[in-house]
């Protein structure tokens, strides 16, 4: 099975700071018994973007994630630096995106939304993932990067004709998201929005 998550900043102090829902130290580890529990030695887990703050391992949060049996692949973030360091944490590295297929369905998985209508930081990023969209025929984006906020805004891809899904860990109950689960929730939405 394949799944996704974003934006586990791990080591990253001040993410408690940015979303009073995490008003909790060791976040990281509800992350990774999430993880552990969900995951299977086949599955595959994309992992898109904002990794770790830094390796420096004290509380052994990196080691217990190099230790997940399942096939790791990175999809670089804006605080994903290090593309040889992040090699010893993943099987595949990518620095701005990848496209998968499922049943027909092409997917471009990135950091990024197509439209971040709250922060606007990164248009130009922004632009380019709406560009490979379209250029590559995609159906459907998968991102992380908008973090919660209380407005309940998660991205403002359908705003430019994007269907996607935000994988962020604080809109998913700090877990990873199934593909089946996403493709099922992109359905519903695009049956209400109809």
């Amino acid at each position: 099975m394949v799944h996704f998550i974003s934006d586990t900043h791990f080591y990253h102090e001040n993410i408690v700071n940015l979303n009073p829902k995490v008003r909790f130290v060791g976040f990281e580890a509800l992350i990774l018994n999430n993880l552990y529990q969900t995951l299977r030695e086949e599955d595959t887990l994309f992992h898109l973007g904002d990794f770790t703050w830094h390796f420096n391992d004290e509380k052994g949060y990196l080691k217990i994630w190099k230790e997940l049996p399942v096939k790791k692949i990175l999809v670089m973030g804006n605080h994903d630096r290090n593309k040889e360091k992040l090699r010893e944490f993943f099987d595949e590295v990518h620095e701005f995106y990848t496209i998968i297929e499922h049943e027909g369905i092409r997917i471009l998985l990135s950091h990024y939304p197509a439209l971040d209508p709250l922060t606007k930081r990164y248009p130009e990023r922004q632009e380019l993932v709406r560009e490979i969209y379209f250029k590559e025929g995609c159906e459907l984006l998968i991102h992380g990067h908008v973090h919660w906020n209380e407005e309940g805004i998660k991205c403002g891809c359908r705003e430019v004709g994007i269907n996607c899904y935000n994988v962020n860990v604080e809109w998913n109950g700090y877990r990873p998201v199934s593909l089946s689960e996403i493709l099922e929730e992109v359905a519903n939405e695009q049956n209400r929005v109809l």
